[in-house]
């Protein structure tokens, strides 16, 4: 690798070293290790189908604990995704010989149907409508698709609403007959229902540098009137993907990439970067749920005893595992060698930790107990894209429960092939983490990170194709060596907002029947 004479200091900047790019080379020369999958994890293996009086016992576990609790929110990414189909609409049909139903009735853009049929219904409809109209342009006055042109302009121009450049979490969500709320907002409304304790809630929210200044005035607008509407009082705290995290990316040659001045392009290496701000929380238990996953309060009241009182469950259960694993290590640490007990503590590593090893000794068995558990909510597979729960064989010998990504497994493989198409689970991003040791210290969480479960991922940069490196997933390599415990969570808990659509979709409206 040739450096140039400015290199070193940009790369300092970033908190790296040369070394550290050059390993970044490499990886984005020859990739990484795919997981070896063993089999899908299933609701007879792997996944655990609560009753409805272990669901109840295990609120109970929770709502009478005292631990201190924090719901971790990553919401660095812009909107920009949410409208890609807008801005192809956009470009493509004034271009297009077509009538506007014909266009709309091509494969790419038929989602747009319902969009433009029923975009009443979305929370900033009224704003839009209102902008419009200060523009002598009348509602329902132009032809079908000359009005659809201009909701499209007005939602995605710089001089009208500039969604697609707005931090997704500040995005209009949800209608109320007297407000509207965005995806940021609507996450104080749901940590009320299960991360309260003393009348007190703590949000953590990670973001772009970028957007800081826009969510702290949204921030300093509605924290008053949902502290004074929920009485509960809110800390809510920002922090950014740290630039030592930043990865170097490689052109089509396969050379370090450089941008027009030259200078060495440095990328944010994907939520995988995410576990240094986990590693800096002071929590006991953290609840992480990601920005756009937030339901309409009426659907979530709905379906209250299904889709969010199950968050008490996912942490009570997690509370019960680890006062036993606690009980083990206190026991161990004072060199309790009876063989009888170790039976029991290695069969609960296998039982209950899902941790399935040849363990010989007691270092082995206090080795693998005290390691942070994660609990994390598992949903019935509707094809919804997402990672999804396997067993696989870790690099040890031993076999463990791991959140696999398509991209982590090799397609070529006919038997892993087989295996991921026979998974009948996919990962919604509900997890429950454990942060602190049977010593009531905090777990140095970068040392359970299987460096070797990051990805190469295509890119591109002002349309030019590169290779871009991400560090193992937060929820994939990132937890590699925790213990897991997955359990089936109600399908309806997972309402993500990939596409500006997506809002228009049952768990994000106030009626049932939209």
């Amino acid at each position: 690798m040739k450096l140039h004479p400015n290199d070193l200091s940009r790369i300092q900047k970033h908190e790296l070293t040369a070394e550290k790019i050059e390993q970044d080379l490499e990886h984005l020369k020859t990739g990484f290790p795919k997981v070896d999958i063993v089999k899908p994890a299933t609701l007879t293996d792997g996944i655990i189908n609560l009753t409805a009086e272990e669901k109840a016992e295990l609120m109970e576990v929770y709502q009478n604990s005292a631990v201190k609790v924090l719901k971790f929110v990553p919401a660095s990414g812009a909107a920009s995704r949410m409208f890609r189909l807008l801005h192809q609409f956009q470009e493509g049909f004034p271009k297009s010989d077509l009538s506007f139903e014909a266009f709309l009735n091509q494969s790419p853009f038929q989602p747009l149907q319902r969009f433009f049929e029923s975009i009443e219904d979305l929370a900033f409809y009224e704003d839009l409508k209102s902008a419009l109209e200060q523009k002598g342009i009348v509602v329902g006055k132009l032809p079908k698709g000359q009005m659809a042109l201009k909701f499209t302009h007005e939602i995605l121009a710089e001089s009208g609403f500039d969604m697609s450049n707005l931090p997704k979490g500040l995005v209009p969500f949800h209608k109320y007959p007297d407000k509207k709320l965005s995806a940021f907002e609507e996450h104080f409304h749901e940590a009320i229902r299960y991360a309260v304790k003393d009348k007190k809630a703590q949000l953590h929210f990670t973001i772009s540098p970028d957007h800081l200044a826009e969510f702290q005035k949204k921030l300093k607008a509605v924290q008053p009137e949902i502290e004074n509407q929920t009485q509960v009082n809110f800390q809510v705290d920002f922090s950014f993907q740290h630039p030592s995290t930043d990865t170097v990316c490689t052109d089509a040659t396969g050379k370090l990439f450089r941008d027009q001045k030259g200078e060495i392009l440095f990328r944010p290496a994907g939520h995988g970067a995410l576990i240094e701000n986990l590693n800096n929380l002071d929590a006991d238990l953290v609840f992480i749920k990601n920005i756009d996953n937030v339901s309409h309060q009426h659907t979530a009241i709905e379906t209250d005893q299904s889709s969010l009182k199950y968050k008490s469950v996912l942490a009570g259960l997690l509370l019960q595992l680890q006062e036993k694993a606690f009980f083990f290590l206190k026991k161990l640490e004072k060199n309790s060698d009876n063989q009888d007990f170790l039976k029991k503590a290695v069969s609960f590593l296998r039982k209950d930790l899902n941790v399935h090893l040849d363990i010989k000794d007691k270092q082995d068995v206090f080795h693998f107990l005290n390691r942070p558990i994660r609990v994390c909510g598992m949903v019935e597979n509707t094809g919804e894209p997402g990672g999804g729960p396997f067993w696989i064989k870790n690099g040890d010998g031993s076999i463990s429960l791991q959140i696999v990504e398509k991209n982590q497994i090799d397609l070529s493989d006919p038997d892993q092939k087989e295996k991921m198409q026979a998974s009948t689970h996919f990962n919604p991003v509900d997890i429950v983490c454990s942060m602190k040791n049977y010593k009531g210290e905090a777990f140095d969480l970068k040392t359970f990170v299987d460096s070797d479960r990051g990805f190469v991922a295509d890119k591109f940069v002002g349309g030019e194709p590169i290779k871009g490196l991400e560090l193992p997933g937060l929820w994939n390599g990132g937890m590699a060596h925790w213990n897991t415990v997955f359990v089936e969570v109600p399908v309806q808990s997972f309402n993500p907002v990939k596409a500006v659509m997506d809002l228009l979709k049952p768990g994000h409206q106030s009626r049932t029947d939209v």
